[in-house]
């Protein structure tokens, strides 16, 4: 056999084995979206006029500020129902700072909401509606196992249209936008807007894989660039919101940094009587392993830490000039 023509056979057996694991476009969103439409609400708030002022535009939230009246403003956002007696959750730029909150249903009725708790270093908040007919709850989904490609939906208000639908893939995971502790984010090129804040995305199972918080744009409009918080942050601070109204986060004293050509995190400081500092753990110690989890890079490691309950023992796998340890470290709360 000529040689054209083996290496057409072997081109046309690697084509087809691909096929085999991609998955084919949808051929459309509709069924998918009248099945979960119910579970995403609008969100508008009163605000007073010193609370009215915009955040930084790159990156931006979406909330979209408008005039009122000279006493206040209107501030509009999305959110999605977790619990059919009434739980909603959203961003907490949509509603920080509202004097009154009115959350808006798929069947055209409105319900005044408070603030069961809200958490401003993760930029997410849980509400409370009262009255009327049981809710219909969104699914969270394992956001870990959402990949760079990945068909996804965003339903929400954007610019005050209420149940729009947009439709795209994941662009990128692990996305960092400066965040303060969590600096996580699901890229995604579904159009996003202002208004969409709080909103959820979907992927192709109906699960909410990730709470719709900011985006990239020099024109205040979507070019393709928005972020979602992955929903394993947000199930882990959802749950602390519902059982105290805040977050108690995890901390064992001490700083870390990337270690260079290697996965892990490299100790360059410890803080005396810490956590760290009581099991052992010193300045050059390399982390690579948390409860079974590997540890990627210093960002990483303060995410397993972070998200930690207070309390808890952790098992830690590290490297000493070279030589493998391991210890049990005992979580305490982070210093505000």
């Amino acid at each position: 056999m000529p040689l054209f023509r083996i290496v057409g056979v072997l081109a046309a057996s690697v084509f087809c084995a691909g096929l085999a694991f991609a998955k084919p476009a949808p051929d459309g969103f509709s069924a998918l979206v009248e099945k979960l439409s119910p579970s995403v609400v609008n969100i508008s708030t009163e605000k007073p006029l010193q609370n009215a002022q915009g955040r930084a535009p790159v990156p931006m939230p979406f909330a979209l500020q408008k005039s009122a009246a000279a006493s206040g403003s209107r501030s509009l956002g999305s959110g999605f129902v977790i619990d059919a007696g009434g739980l909603i959750v959203t961003n907490n730029h949509v509603i920080e700072g509202a004097r009154e909150i009115q959350v808006g249903f798929h069947d055209g009725t409105r319900r005044r909401a408070t603030v069961v708790g809200r958490d401003e270093k993760t930029d997410i908040a849980v509400l409370k509606v009262v009255g009327g007919k049981p809710l219909l709850p969104a699914s969270f989904g394992n956001s870990d196992g959402a990949k760079a490609g990945d068909w996804v939906l965003a339903i929400g208000n954007p610019f005050g249209l209420g149940g729009s639908v947009s439709a795209g893939i994941i662009s990128a995971r692990n996305r960092q936008l400066d965040a303060e502790l969590y600096d996580d984010f699901i890229q995604t090129d579904a159009a996003i807007n202002h208004g969409n804040s709080g909103g959820p995305l979907f992927d192709m199972e109906g699960r909410v894989i990730g709470l719709n918080s900011a985006m990239l744009s020099p024109t205040g409009g979507s070019i393709g660039i928005g972020f979602a918080i992955p929903s394993n942050t947000v199930k882990t601070v959802v749950a602390q919101l519902k059982q105290s109204g805040h977050v108690r986060r995890g901390w064992i004293g001490a700083n870390v940094q990337d270690a260079a050509g290697r996965r892990g995190a490299v100790i360059g400081h410890v803080t005396p009587g810490g956590p760290a500092a009581k099991a052992g753990l010193a300045p050059g110690d390399v982390i690579t392993r948390i409860d079974g989890k590997d540890v990627a890079d210093s960002r990483g490691m303060q995410t397993l830490i972070v998200e930690s309950a207070v309390g808890r023992k952790l098992d830690v796998d590290f490297t000493r000039k070279g030589l493998g340890r391991a210890i049990v470290v005992k979580v305490a709360r982070r210093p505000d």
